[in-house]
C-alpha cells in the first residue's frame, strides 16, 4: 500500500532472477509470498480509508475533501468496481490510490477482496511467470533494459485504453 514506485517491472525481474543461477528459490514459492503481499497491502489501504474516510469527509467541505466527491467515488466504484479494482494493480499511482477511495466509498469488502484477489493474481503470477519464462530465451538476457522498459510503457496502458473505451462507447449511447 501506499507504492509508487514501478511494480510491474519489479515483478518481471524478479521472475527473470529466479529463472537464473543468480537463486535458487522456486517460483511457485515465490509467487505465493509477492501474492500474499500484494493482497495484504491493498487490504491495509481499504481499511484505512475504510476508517479514515467517514472522519475526513465529515468535516467541513473543502475544494478535495466533500461530499461531492464521496458521491462521484462511489458512483464511479458502482459502475467500474471490478474493471477499476483489477486494472490499478498494473498503474503504479492507482495500485497505491484506489484501495484507499474504494474504502472511503463504502465498497462492500467481500467484493472488494475477490477484486483485490483476482488482481493481484493477474498482476503477481502473470509478470513473475513471464520474467522467469522469457528469462529463459537468450535474446530477454542480452536485451534487458528494453524488455524492462518496454513492460512499464505496456502496463502502462490499460487505464487510458479503457478511458478511451467508455467515451466511444459513450458518444454511441
Amino acid at each position: 500500500m501506499g507504492s509508487f514506485l514501478p511494480g510491474d517491472s519489479l515483478l518481471f525481474l524478479l521472475g527473470l532472477t529466479l529463472s537464473t543461477v543468480l537463486t535458487t528459490i522456486p517460483l511457485i514459492p515465490a509467487i505465493a509470498l509477492v501474492l500474499f503481499a500484494a493482497v495484504a497491502g491493498s487490504e491495509v489501504g481499504y481499511w484505512l480509508g475504510h476508517k479514515l474516510g467517514p472522519r475526513v469527509f465529515n468535516r467541513d467541505d473543502t475544494w478535495f475533501f466533500n461530499k461531492k466527491v464521496v458521491e462521484k467515488t462511489k458512483e464511479f466504484y458502482h459502475h467500474y468496481g471490478a474493471r477499476a479494482i483489477i486494472l490499478a494493480r498494473f498503474i503504479p499511482v492507482l495500485r497505491a490510490l484506489v484501495p484507499l477511495t474504494v474504502g472511503m466509498s463504502n465498497f462492500g469488502w467481500r467484493r472488494y477482496l475477490v477484486y483485490n484477489i483476482a488482481g493481484a493474481i493477474a498482476w503477481v503470477a502473470g509478470l513473475m511467470t513471464a520474467g522467469y519464462f522469457l528469462g529463459t530465451i537468450p535474446w530477454v538476457r542480452h536485451n534487458i533494459e528494453l524488455v524492462v522498459i518496454s513492460f512499464v510503457i505496456i502496463s502502462s496502458l490499460p487505464l487510458p485504453i479503457e478511458i478511451i473505451r467508455n467515451r466511444l462507447k459513450n458518444r454511441s449511447s
